[in-house]
């Protein structure tokens, strides 16, 4: 580990200055305790009565990113998608408002079901999600909309996270061809992308897989997080195939990035804890694409990411962020 307490400092002063952008998927994640055998009947359907406590929400998809940058400390936090006009996107913008992001280019569309991502929890197992508005879609003509606000935007934005989400997403590859020519006039805006599908339609951005992805954009069936010398040849092939830099997660065998010249590993720190998963991507895209963003360094870039994802799955039950905070405690720890 290179970093000390010191240089998390110098590091951190210089992301908290950022002026990032986010384009993509954004949902609500509605999480809730279930009691399915409660031996209430209902007198109007005759069928058992489920009970239900403890709900919260907090952001997902894209949301999850932009509560990572809030996070981390990022003030000038600026999404930019779709919500509806219902009670998850009023949900919503309260979660965007706590974390101070500016919603001038959130478009309310009223044939548009706020993405949300509703998740009973019945003891410690996750039941059977619901999900609304994971197959919205729109008209092309608002997507242009969206495209020229984002562009309004872009000349003093220092980074742009990309990130596509749902089965039909806001993201198809012809929009994602638009957004590529738009981010090419602007070079001095760095650009991660974060996409489930499309990730061979992406350019002029840095591109982040994890091991399946990576897997599946290849045709080459299973590949294993544990076998280093598989990854590092994957992602030349990746990189060379859609001319970008590739950031590789491998879960706990840690980080890998390709910068089109040489390849980087950063090992995930040892977790004997209880751990939850669920965002750890989104919190190394995040601390990546901040760091990097700010430095340049790829190595102090590719440790900050470890050392934030080791803070955010250690959260359970819950989508977790680092902050500088954390980071700095778990460095004092090692």
């Amino acid at each position: 580990m290179s970093l000390n307490q010191a240089r998390i400092s110098e590091i951190f002063t210089q992301i908290k200055q950022l002026k990032i952008a986010i384009i993509g998927d954004f949902a609500v994640d509605f999480y809730y305790e279930i009691l399915q055998k409660t031996n209430e009947i209902s007198l109007e359907t005759k069928k058992e009565v489920f009970w239900a406590k403890k709900p919260k929400t907090s952001l997902g998809g894209a949301g999850n990113v932009c509560a990572n940058l809030a996070g981390l400390g990022v003030k000038n936090i600026n999404p930019v998608g779709i919500v509806g006009q219902d009670i998850f996107a009023r949900e919503m913008k309260n979660l965007f408002e706590k974390i101070g992001a500016n919603l001038e280019n959130i478009v309310e569309l009223n044939n548009w079901d706020t993405c949300t991502y509703t998740k009973p929890i019945d003891g410690n197992c996750e039941q059977n999600r619901i999900d609304f508005g994971t197959n919205n879609s729109i008209e092309e003509s608002v997507f242009n909309k969206l495209l020229g606000n984002l562009e309004k935007q872009l000349p003093s934005i220092d980074l742009i996270i990309i990130n596509q989400q749902f089965p039909k997403p806001l993201l198809t590859e012809i929009r994602i061809e638009k957004l590529n020519n738009l981010i090419e006039k602007y070079p001095n805006c760095m650009a991660l992308a974060d996409l489930r599908a499309n990730g061979l339609a992406i350019r002029n951005s840095i591109l982040k897989v994890n091991v399946s992805e990576l897997a599946q954009l290849l045709l080459i069936g299973d590949l294993e997080e544990e076998n280093e010398q598989d990854c590092e040849k994957n992602i030349v092939k990746l990189a060379q195939k859609i001319d970008c830099q590739i950031l590789l997660t491998r879960g706990k065998e840690g980080i890998m990035f390709y910068d089109k010249q040489s390849i980087y590993q950063s090992n995930a720190l040892k977790i004997d804890n209880e751990i939850d998963t669920v965002g750890a991507g989104d919190t190394v895209v995040s601390a990546f694409a901040t760091a990097y963003k700010s430095t340049g360094n790829i190595t102090e870039s590719l440790e900050i990411a470890n050392l934030a994802a080791t803070v955010s799955i250690q959260k359970l039950k819950q989508t977790g962020t680092a902050s500088e905070g954390e980071i700095v405690d778990l460095i004092n720890k090692i």
